[in-house]
């Protein structure tokens, strides 16, 4: 994909495959838990994020490798994919690198397994399916599933450091689905789309936005998040309106407003995970 806007190509390129945000921003979410929980175990923390990033490197590059093999599947590719220049890892290569990424992630998956018991195993598994349906794609929207990834993140984070299942771990990284999923909308739906289909779908987008703020407020009172919480709202309602405009203004290239909503993400994990460490 042409990208005719190089500043939010490169914000963009740089949260997806150099921050990993997808995974590392939730991950975030369940520790601040932890700490507001009374708990600290770094280490585990650490070990965690290995863990993270070596699954969501996995997925990049398995995509990488997935449009290698079939270089005429239409499928839009945002900045950051290839996750490597080609002069710097040819796609054909890619298993190479594949191959011991996964035995780091299988190696922290069994470490949680044994110390802290079969139920990280089943979340871990799960995030793994999820990570498989978006490399593989196999059905319709299929791709629609990543977006659950972040309550599983924060949960599974909380429950890898602590040992104990929580409820309001899991729920905490729900305003983070909100967004992912207008994210996914906006770039693999809205953007193949035109006149009233894209206006339908741009209906949608701004709506899981504006839900993800909603969210935000209504966990304040259900003690979910602390009254700092509330702070978590500025970066979505900036974001929201900044995603408003431009895409209302830019109806052919997604990577305006893709890089806005993946910024609100970023942005608003940060807020979560202050406001629940500091608040």
């Amino acid at each position: 994909m042409r990208n005719a806007h190089p500043f939010y190509g490169n914000i963009l390129a740089f949260l997806r495959t150099r921050l990993l945000g997808a995974v590392l921003m939730p991950a975030l979410i369940g520790a601040a838990f932890v700490v507001r929980r009374g708990a600290c175990q770094w280490l585990r923390f650490v070990l965690i994020v290995i863990g993270l990033a070596a699954a969501e490197l996995l997925n990049l590059l398995g995509s990488d490798y997935r449009m290698f093999r079939n270089p005429d599947r239409k499928e839009p590719q945002l900045p950051g994919n290839p996750v490597f220049p080609p002069e710097h890892l040819p796609a054909s290569r890619i298993p190479l690198i594949l191959a011991p990424v996964a035995l780091i992630g299988l190696a922290v998956m069994l470490y949680f397994t044994i110390t802290v018991g079969i139920g990280v195993l089943v979340f871990m598994l799960a995030a793994g399916l999820i990570g498989a349906l978006y490399v593989f794609s196999p059905f319709r929207y299929a791709f629609l599933y990543t977006a659950f990834i972040p309550p599983l993140i924060s949960g599974g984070v909380y429950l890898a450091m602590t040992g104990r299942l929580e409820g309001p771990a899991f729920a905490a990284g729900l305003p983070i689905t909100l967004i992912s999923l207008a994210v996914i909308v906006g770039y693999r739906l809205m953007y193949e789309q035109t006149g009233p289909e894209r206006r339908r779908s741009r209906a949608v987008v701004l709506a899981l936005y504006f839900l993800a703020g909603i969210n935000v407020v209504l966990y304040v009172p259900a003690g979910i998040y602390p009254l700092a919480g509330l702070a978590a709202v500025v970066p979505i309602a900036s974001f929201l309106w900044l995603v408003g405009m431009v895409s209302a203004r830019e109806k052919k290239d997604p990577v305006p407003a893709t890089a806005l909503g993946v910024m609100m993400h970023t942005t608003t994990c940060l807020a979560i995970a202050a406001a629940l460490l500091f608040g």
